[in-house]
């Protein structure tokens, strides 16, 4: 009988403490946009150089948007100028909107040649309530690696 109460009572401040951390979705969310993000970034610059033409990547930290075109568009990706890149999932402009309380650090344009480069070192942060970072992406200058 007291290693019944025993278990109950494990259980019940196991519940009361894990429970919590398994209703929130914003941990969970602002973690699938960082990955969603840097594959992104991965996908642009592996079409640049499948289709030997260069790739640009908006990133927009007021709206949070980011999005891919074969041409400097603005920031906000309001437009796609006419060259938008598709996504494979479902044929439309490959653009995504973070979710609530995730942002960027800064505002950023860049681009891979067709080579996959990026041609300067860039870093991108991605923070949660703009404070707690989820995450860093870096992008290296010569390679154009993503990681």
């Amino acid at each position: 009988m007291v290693e019944l109460i025993m278990v109950m009572l494990i259980v019940g401040i196991l519940s009361a403490i894990a429970l919590p951390r398994f209703m929130s979705r914003t941990e969970f969310d602002s973690r699938g946009f960082f990955d969603q993000t840097q594959s992104m970034i991965r996908y642009a610059q592996k079409t640049a150089i499948a289709q030997r033409r260069p790739v640009w990547v908006q990133i927009n930290q007021v709206n949070g948007l980011v999005c891919l075109t074969y041409a400097p568009v603005n920031l906000d990706c309001s437009s796609d100028g006419g060259v938008p890149v598709l996504s494979p999932e479902d044929q439309s402009w490959f653009k995504r909107a973070a979710p609530t309380g995730v942002s960027f650090d800064v505002s950023r344009q860049f681009s891979f040649d067709a080579l996959g480069q990026a041609g300067a070192a860039i870093a991108i942060v991605l923070y949660q309530d703009g404070a707690t970072t989820i995450g860093q992406i870096r992008i290296e200058a010569e390679t154009g690696y993503v990681h």
